[in-house]
């Protein structure tokens, strides 16, 4: 191979990594740019106008301007500004502006015009959203929810362990819509029933809120507290505390330009996915790396989480408070590994503990709860392919019978195109492209599933050499534009499957993550992360730098023939 593409590859990633060591933070950590969302912004929007109009004036204003301005072409909203249109973001855009700016009515019309060429809001392939958007909807006057489901608040009444099975993450959202379904009144026996229940459901919604980073937060999620926000203030005998936290964490969170972000601390994941690409680049050793996991350590929670029934010992995209997860946990977990033996064991070792113990009894892991039936929180290819890999990574051992459970559950979940899912990235390109590193950690290299699997990878490139999400027929989708996320997994993970450095279609994914590269040294984000599955992506700023040092890593070790160390077990 030429010293000419060596020295590019070289000379990139010590761009990228001066760059990012000069934003670190003196704890360790990364700042991740939060971005304005449509949806964050729609929700405060209609929460502060609701409960408090007056003193928030000048806040609605602002949001409204905002969302005015973001307005797409076609008359729908995206996730974020500028963003494809999606319907769900349109849907609550709509209901902000129908609530709090009546003058807006032919941007709603527009909106609701979107809406109605894609079949409404009827047509969502997830009908958790489409009782959700036809609840809004109906608030704003803008629908009818007659023949929509109610929410069965009674279930509250039951043990936890019974409900949180089903409910998983959505316990806050479930709650607030069954407040919002019966500020009109229920009648005859429903309405004893409801009674009884609300105070239970109430019980469980200040658990959540106990574990927050800031109270009034849920989730860190400014559009998930408003829609709690607009629940509570539709029902009867509820704490004036609850709602007053809501609107001073809204209210502290709005931008210059009048928007609100979608989640509270992105930085943990966004530094985690740093910390893992400047160690494949060979950074590893490196002091500033040093004081980057020894935050990340930091952010551990020490408190057990009784909303997830987990104990303690995992992360959260929060930091030492928040909703515990497998997929944060796996990425941490991965970024202190790289310490080596420097690396205090005793953290990793819980740490691994604690994902092992989160694995479901199909073999596979989803997000928050094992065993769950919640559709968003059921078993994910990408996020079981994670825990595979970091599992054996560190030690445990590839015919350990819950890796070889993991494995071939991923092996019923090919589609027969060859590709994988993922739950918490948008398309096709992500899972695909984790699961083949899996079974290529697993020694499964070989397998049919393995092959397909690589295949797709390679007749996915575009021509420019590049990776988009792959033709999925999501509306938002854009399988024809390639990222610098989706390549830098499809990259990584052919390099790890054995395709050679100068295989001509991995020479080209390799220059264009480059070329992509800006003066700065980093590399522009887009909106791949999935907020809600298939209805509504977003843009995090720091997993795209943490990602393309990851792949011109492997890159650059498979040019040198350097084989890919494996760590002893703990």
């Amino acid at each position: 191979m030429c010293s000419s593409l060596d020295s590019r590859v070289e000379e990139s990633i010590e761009q990228a990594a001066e760059a990012l060591f000069g934003l670190q933070r003196s704890n360790g950590s990364w700042p991740n740019r939060r971005p304005t969302s449509v949806m964050g912004t729609a929700g405060a929007l209609t929460a502060l106008h609701v409960v408090d109009r007056e003193r928030s004036h000048d806040l609605i204003e602002g949001g409204v301007r905002w969302l005015l301005d973001t307005q797409n072409a076609d008359g729908g909203w995206g996730g974020t500004a500028g963003a494809p249109t999606q319907i769900v973001p349109t849907v609550m855009a709509a209901t902000a502006l129908r609530l709090a700016a009546p003058h807006a009515s032919q941007s709603v019309r527009r909106a609701l015009d979107v809406v109605e060429s894609h079949g409404g809001v009827q047509a969502l392939p997830d009908p958790g959203m489409t009782l959700v958007t036809s609840v809004f909807l109906e608030l704003a006057e803008l629908g009818d929810v007659r023949g929509i489901k109610r929410v069965p608040r009674e279930l509250f009444l039951l043990p936890q362990q019974l409900w949180r099975r089903h409910l998983s993450f959505g316990v806050a959202l479930v709650i607030a819509i069954s407040f919002i379904q019966t500020r009109k009144g229920l009648p005859g026996a429903r309405r004893l029933l409801d009674r009884l229940a609300r105070p239970a459901a109430l019980r469980a919604l200040e658990q959540v809120d106990r574990s927050e980073t800031r109270r009034g937060g849920y989730g860190g999620d400014n559009w998930l507290a408003s829609a709690v926000c607009v629940g509570l203030s539709c029902a009867e005998e509820v704490p004036s505390r609850m709602i007053s936290d809501i609107v001073d964490y809204l209210r502290s969170n709005v931008h210059e330009d009048g928007s609100w972000h979608m989640i509270q601390g992105l930085d943990l994941i966004g530094s985690a996915y740093v910390s893992q690409g400047l160690a494949d680049a060979g950074y590893a050793s490196d002091p500033r790396m040093a004081l980057a996991r020894q935050w990340l350590r930091s952010c551990r929670q020490d408190e057990a989480s009784p909303v997830f029934d987990t104990p303690a010992g995992g992360w959260s995209w929060e930091g030492p408070r928040g909703w515990p997860n497998f997929l944060d946990t796996a990425n941490v977990l991965t970024a202190l590994a790289a310490g080596g033996s420097e690396e205090p064991s005793e953290h990793l070792r819980h740490g691994l503990r604690w994902l092992e113990s989160r694995q479901d009894r199909r073999g596979s892991w989803g997000t928050f709860i094992p065993n769950t039936t919640f559709p968003n929180d059921g078993p994910c290819p990408y996020a079981t392919a994670k825990c595979v890999e970091v599992l054996i990574e560190n030690g445990v051992p590839r015919d350990d019978p819950r890796i070889r459970k993991a494995v071939d559950w991923l092996f019923t979940q090919q589609r027969e195109d060859g590709t994988y899912e993922s739950l918490w990235y948008r398309g096709l390109t992500p899972g695909t492209a984790m699961a083949l590193v899996a079974f290529c950690r697993a020694g499964v290299t070989g397998h049919p599933a393995a092959r397909r699997a690589r295949e797709a990878l390679l007749g996915a490139q575009l021509p420019d050499g590049s990776w988009a999400s792959g033709k999925t027929g999501k509306l938002g989708d854009d399988h024809a534009k390639g990222t610098v996320e989706e390549t830098a997994w499809a990259l990584h993970a052919l390099l790890a499957s054995g395709v050679p450095a100068d295989e001509p279609r991995v020479r080209r994914a390799a220059d264009w993550i480059m070329a992509a590269q800006q003066p700065d040294g980093l590399w522009p984000a887009s909106p791949v992360h999935m907020y809600i599955r298939d209805l509504k992506y977003y843009v995090d700023g720091l997993i795209v730098h943490g990602l393309a040092l990851k792949a011109l890593g492997s890159y650059r070790s498979a040019l040198a023939g350097i084989p890919r160390q494996e760590t002893e077990a703990l």
